[in-house]
């Protein structure tokens, strides 16, 4: 009887540490996973953030080249070939179909 008892109570407490290990494994799992999205988020923010300053860069430059370029032009005499962008108009020529 004794026995049967000592059976009953391993087979409880296997049954019980079975369970919390499987619980806390789907948990571990699951924030395994939380993290890799998250870190796939911060990458993708971080590319664009890059892309973003790489563009800003480019303008900079390219009015910066642009500025030189004009400065270089009225020195020599001459008239700037792009002195900035301005916008255009265009004109009617009717109406549209």
């Amino acid at each position: 009887m004794k026995r049967a008892g000592l059976f009953v109570a391993g087979f409880a407490s296997g049954w019980a540490v079975r369970s919390t290990v499987d619980s806390s494994r789907a948990l571990i799992v699951g924030a395994i996973s939380a993290i890799y999205s998250t870190v796939d988020r911060v990458k993708r923010i971080a590319a664009i953030e890059r892309e973003h300053l790489e563009d800003l860069v480019a303008e900079g430059r390219a009015r910066f080249e642009a500025r030189k370029a004009a400065a270089a032009a009225r020195a020599a005499g001459t008239t700037p070939a792009v002195e900035g962008l301005r916008a255009v108009e265009v004109p009617r020529r009717g109406r549209a179909a």
